[in-house]
This record gives C-alpha cells, structure tokens and sequence, in this order.
C-alpha cells in the first residue's frame, strides 16, 4: 500500500511514501516522513495499490503520529480545491489551515536499563549523570540539562550509552497539546426570549426553515437595510438548524466584531459554542478543534479561518458582512473567505445564508444568474426610518472662509456635534485614514519624507514623535529641516484619526472621547471591547475611529455621525474602490438611529460631493448605484462579468525584475479567450526594499481563465530564476 502525503512547505504536489505492513492509517492523520536526512510532519492525503511516482526508492513512512484524522473528507476536499483554483501548493494551503497541528518537535529521552547499583569503575564526570538517571529510571535530555548542564551532556549520555546502562529513545510531542486549552465559551442559565418578528422578517424566515427540510445545499442573499434584523433571521436559522442535530458556523469579517455577536448569542442559546480564529494559542485551537470535531460545541463563531475547522455535520453557513473585503487573504494562500464557504457549504450539503445592507456585485448577479435565492428587508426591525444624510463640501465658498487651512472639521459639523453634545446624545465620527498626517511636506520644494524601504510616505504619528512607514513599520524621528532643499519648511499634511481627535479635544474639552485604531488598539492604549461596551452603555459621548467602528454595531444611543473626508477610498487604482466607498459609508450611516422615536442624523463631508456613489449614499439608494456600477463593470470588462487573475512578481535588485520582465512579455502568447495587461510596474513599486512588477489577466471568453493560468504558471517559473519572488492572485481585490 502506497501514501500520498502532503508536507507543510511551498510545493504543489503530494509526496509519495510505502505503508509498512504492520501500519495502518486512513486519510488525514498526521504521520511522520523521512525528508532528505531528516523527519518531516505531513498529512496523509490518500491510499491506493500502486505508487503515484515510480523513479527511484520510495521510503516508508516512520510513524503515526495520531490515530484519529485530523482533516475529514469534507475539509481535504476545501484544501484541495483552494489549491487547484487559487495555484497554490498545497503544502502551503495545508500549513495555512492547521499550522498548529504540524508544530511536532522530537523529544530524546534517557532510560535506565536496569542494573541494581552504580559501576564501580564510572569516572567522576559520569557519576552524577548516571546516579540521577538511577534513581529517576527515566528522563528528558532537557531535564538532565536543566539540571546538571548542557555543556558536554550529549557526550555524557553517549558514554553510559556504550557502556550498555542507558538507551536513548525519540519520540515526537505536538507542541499545541503541551498546555492546558482555554475552556468552551461560557454559557449563562438565564436566556433572552427571541423578539417578535416583523411581517418581513417572518415571511423571510420561513423560507429559510423550509430549506432545512431538503437537506440539500441552499444559498440564500440576505439583503437587509441597516437595523433591519438580519441577525435575528441568523439565529431562527441556528434555531432550525440545532434541531436537526447538526452543526453551524457564523463567519464575521473581523475579530472584532465576534464579542458582539457571542454575546448576543450567549444570551439566546444554551447550546456549546467554540470560537475559532487566528490569534488562538496553538493549545486553544487545538482544544476547539477536537470539540467541534467531536461534535460537542454545535456553533462555531469566528473569522475567515474558521472555515478550516473540522465539522462533524455542518448544516448552516453563515456570512455576515458578506460583501467586506477583510474575507480575501493576501499573502502565500489568498483566498475568498466568502467564496470558499459557498464551496464548504455545498460539499456539507447545508444552508448557506450571505448577509449584507450593501452586497458585492458578484452576489447580486449570482441572484440574478439563479444561482442564489435573495431574501430582502427593505424595513428597519424597531420601525425607525432610515436617518436622513446631509452633504457637506468643504471646498465651497461659504465654507472656505470660516475654515483655517488645518481645520477637519466644517462649520456645520462643529455645530451639529456641539449640539448634540449639548442634548445629552452620541455622535460617532469617520474618518478612515490613522496618524496624525499621512505625510510631512515641504512648503519650498514640495518634497515629502519617503520611507527609505517602500515607495509611500511616512505618517506622522504626533503622540508618539515619530515617522512611521504603514507597510513595513520603519520608524524614524521626526525633523524640521527639509533634506532635499535644507529649508526650515517642513509641515503636516492631510488628515488623521489622531489629528482629528485633537481638534475635537480643542472643540468639545468636556465631552468623554474615545479614539479607536489599530494604533490606540495594538498598543493597548485602550481595550477594543471596553472602548465598544462603553459606547453602547452611553459612558461615552463621542467615538471616531476608522472602519473598525464603521460595520456590524449597534449603538442605541447615537444620534449623529460625521464622516471627514468621505473620498479617501475613492482615490485608489482599484475598479472597487466606488463601490468600497458607498458600501463603506452606507454601513457607517447605518449606525444612527436604530432606535424607534430617536432619529439619527448623518453628516458627510466631501470634496467631491457630486460622486455618483456619494449621491447613492446620500439616497440611500443601492438600486440606483448597483444599476451604475454593473454598467460601468460591463463595459469595462470587470468582474462580475469577466475574471481577473493577477501574477505579482518582485526582485531585490531592478535590473532582475526588469529582465524577468522583458522575458515574461516577450513569451506571452497570443490569446482570443484572455487578455494581458502588462507586465508593468506596480503602483507600490518598492515594498520592504523589493522592486514590484504585475500582470494582469482578464477574461475574455468566460470559463476560460484558467485554461491560459496554468501554460502561465509553466511559464512564469520556468523564467524565474532565484533572485524573482511570484505571487499568484485569482479573483484578486488589491491592485497596488
């Protein structure tokens, strides 16, 4: 019997091995290989007669290292497909999945053969060795260096070894189980009775029980307004779901958003829930793993990687958010989160439930091809009506000459925040760009202060006296003097969270401010959950933040939001980026006056003010903008009418990636089912001191994309060389 293993590193194939006569294993346990002169973690893929490569020794595998699998059928045919569809190894896939479970290390221990007394001829530099070995009979070598030392200890026990007393024996421990796992998320014994259901709500929800009848896959688009209860229809469908005795999954886009939602899970449910994501210890991950494996916690609550845990018998998927692009991984394996629970969803026959105030593109023509059921809300759950938006353009005459150049805030903002202030109400102001000043200027020259490792420029981050590059993390002092022209010149430009939250400070000294970005959350300046609970409990008056405080909140409280400098996404070489803005400030628009008998007020500052996906917001009109964007999309060839896929490649060295790519261009062939664009420099030409190129490849014929991908991937590393990294995107949704 022969074994296909897949090993945690960068190859896009499995390694073939013998199964011993006296080993028996089945798919997906964790075996150990030999690799090269050493031993290698992997998971056996799959069995068959004959052997998968046929030149050369094929050595067998050394030992099993657990019994039970630990990837399902179910969850190998995920890894599998997300390797074959996304081009990437699947050792990579693997160790993005479970990179935890593969963290075996081997431990060598001393064992006491058994001789009733000490040698009387041992020499004094083995007598303490072997007289604790004597006592204890057995042994870590890492106890014994702990103990007596670890300069010449492997010596020491290679000398009791010759003299027949001691025999030294490996085994190999799993890392994730050498401490105690966190315990299950608790679950309160007073429960919260569900709310009654609107009209719409019920008639929603009773298609969704229906589909549990089938037992068949069942995609539904929940498109709900915001406050309209979507949450509420995802725990009917977990209600539906746990009395049928299978499991659910509910996928938020970020961590930050899962305490919300466990707690008003707690409240609902007495059922075991497990929460899954990727700053679990490799012992926490562990323990959920077996206790959703085993069946025993019946809803899982997490971020995208959750996708990868090993239900017994998962019934229902859940996405909310589903059109956020925090669901793409970037880096070595970058998946659609969203899309591959629509793949895990079908292959569990379950129901998969995509919930949204503003749906992707991609989905709302997924509707309209069939392939998905759409349920709407058009209503808010409390009655309240949705808060009127109000546009502000800083650029305007009036305006203009009541604002000082540094001024963020407009005159009408100021007041409305004054006044709210004043009634004893919330405001929640945005601004999507953290620091001070996203760059240091000079007035004389024009020159900005660059990061030495990438091609952007330092953000000013005022509180902490420095300059500090947001993709590489280069740091460095703050100066006065222009090194370009050697003037005294140098100022702050353009707009932060920090800054505007000095401005408020100066504005409104009495009210309680909070500030929320990744840079007041990763340093602990303040705690994400507190700062959020405080909010929502009204101990606080003013929260700004960036996108973090945008989606998936309910703040009864808030009466007014302010959004500062509404067009920053809309500046990027990115198609999306209209449709990123008004699914971005729809959401924050939606936080105020969710509550009935308190209207909310939302105040949107812009120098574009005219923007088609600004008036949409200002509207509220997603009909309106989704008929603009489809057109401009098909017109243009973009996605959800035609694939992309995108080939990133980079060099330390210029003169490399310039050759890589005169070679690559030269070797393109002529294609009528795709189109190249490209190669070209990328946007972000220099990042972490490597020089970027890009390729685009657009679909002309659909269906056809990765016909053309995989002659490419021959291709492209053919050419390459060691000095050339590739990165392989389909579906990509960064283009800089």
């Amino acid at each position: 019997m022969f074994a296909q293993v897949a090993l945690p590193i960068p190859l896009r194939s499995f390694f073939t091995y013998a199964l011993p006569p006296d080993m028996t294993a089945t798919p997906g346990t964790l075996v150990l290989v030999p690799v090269g002169h050493g031993q290698q973690v992997g998971i056996l893929w799959s069995l068959s007669e004959t052997p998968a490569w046929k030149e050369g020794e094929i050595r067998p595998i050394s030992e099993i290292l657990e019994e039970r699998p630990l990837l399902n059928d179910d969850l190998r045919h995920l890894l599998e497909w997300i390797a074959q569809y996304y081009l990437c190894p699947i050792g990579s896939v693997v160790a993005a999945a479970v990179p935890g479970h593969l963290r075996f290390h081997k431990r060598r221990r001393a064992v006491w053969n058994g001789a009733a007394v000490l040698p009387a001829d041992l020499p004094d530099t083995l007598l303490p060795l072997a007289t604790w070995l004597h006592q204890r009979k057995t042994l870590t070598e890492e106890t014994l260096a702990t103990r007596l030392g670890r300069a010449g200890l492997k010596n020491r026990l290679d000398n009791l070894v010759r003299r027949g007393l001691i025999t030294l024996e490996n085994t190999w421990h799993g890392r994730h189980t050498l401490v105690s796992a966190a315990q299950p998320v608790a679950v309160p014994a007073a429960l919260t009775p569900p709310p009654t259901l609107t009209s719409e709500q019920a008639q929603q929800a009773q298609r969704i029980e229906q589909a549990f009848q089938t037992r068949q896959f069942t995609p539904f688009l929940l498109h709900g307004v915001t406050g309209s209860g979507k949450t509420e229809l995802y725990f009917r469908a977990v209600d539906y779901c746990l009395a049928l005795g299978r499991q659910t999954l509910l996928l938020v886009p970020e961590i930050a958003l899962t305490p919300q939602l466990i707690q008003r899970y707690q409240a609902r449910f007495q059922v075991q829930l497990a929460v899954f994501h990727s700053r679990l210890s490799d012992a926490q991950r562990f323990a959920y793993w077996q206790q959703i494996r085993d069946g025993q916690a019946r809803v899982v609550i997490g971020a995208r990687s959750a996708l990868f845990a090993p239900f017994a018998d998962l019934g229902l998927v859940v996405v909310d958010e589903e059109h956020d692009s925090s669901y793409k991984q970037e880096g070595s394996v970058p998946y659609q989160g969203r899309d591959m629970a629509v793949v895990r969803a079908k292959k569990a026959a379950a129901v998969l439930i995509l919930g949204s105030a503003t749906p992707s593109l991609e989905s709302l023509a997924n509707v309209e091809q069939g392939r998905y059921t759409l349920l709407y809300l058009g209503q808010r759950a409390t009655g309240a009506a949705l808060p009127p938006v109000e546009m502000i353009h800083p650029g305007a005459a009036d305006l203009r000459v009541q604002m000082r150049f540094t001024d963020l805030l407009s005159p009408p903002l100021r007041q409305a925040l004054q006044e709210a202030l004043a009634a004893g109400q919330q405001s929640l102001l945005f601004l999507n760009r953290r620091g001070f000043a996203p760059s240091l200027l000079c007035h004389r020259c024009g020159q900005a202060v660059n990061c030495p490792n990438c091609s952007v420029t330092l953000t000013l981050h005022k509180g902490k006296r420095q300059l500090i590059c947001h993709y590489c993390d280069h740091r460095q002092g703050i100066h006065d003097i222009c090194a370009a022209c050697g003037q005294l010149a140098l100022f702050a430009f353009g707009p932060g969270t920090e800054r505007l939250e000095e401005e408020l400070r100066r504005l409104l000294p009495e009210a309680r401010l909070a500030r929320l970005d990744r840079d007041t959350v990763s340093s602990g300046q303040v705690d994400l959950e507190a700062t959020l609970a405080a909010f929502h409990d009204r101990k606080l008056d003013i929260l700004l933040g960036t996108q973090m405080i945008a989606k998936g909140h309910h703040f009864p409280g808030l009466a007014l939001v302010g959004v500062v400098q509404a067009e920053t996404t809309l500046c990027q070489p990115d198609f999306r980026a209209a449709e990123r803005t008004f699914q971005l400030l729809t959401q924050v628009a939606g936080r105020a006056g969710r509550e009935e008998g308190s209207p909310g007020r939302v105040m949107v500052q812009s120098f574009d003010p005219n923007h088609y996906a600004l008036q949409a917001v200002l509207n509220h009109d997603v009909a309106g903008f989704v008929a603009a964007e489809m057109r401009f999309r098909q017109e243009a060839g973009y996605p959800p009418y035609r694939r992309l896929a995108m080939l990133r490649f980079s060099a330390t060295h210029l003169q490399d990636g310039e050759a890589f790519a005169q070679a690559l261009r030269a070797q393109l062939p002529v294609s009528e089912e795709v189109q190249w664009l490209g190669p070209a420099q990328s946007p972000l030409f220099k990042l972490r001191n490597r020089h970027r190129w890009q390729l685009l490849i657009k679909e002309r014929i659909p269906g056809r994309l990765h016909r053309c991908l995989n002659p490419l991937l021959t291709l492209a590393h053919a050419l390459a060389g060691s000095r050339i990294r590739l990165e392989w995107d389909v579906d990509p949704y960064t283009f800089v």
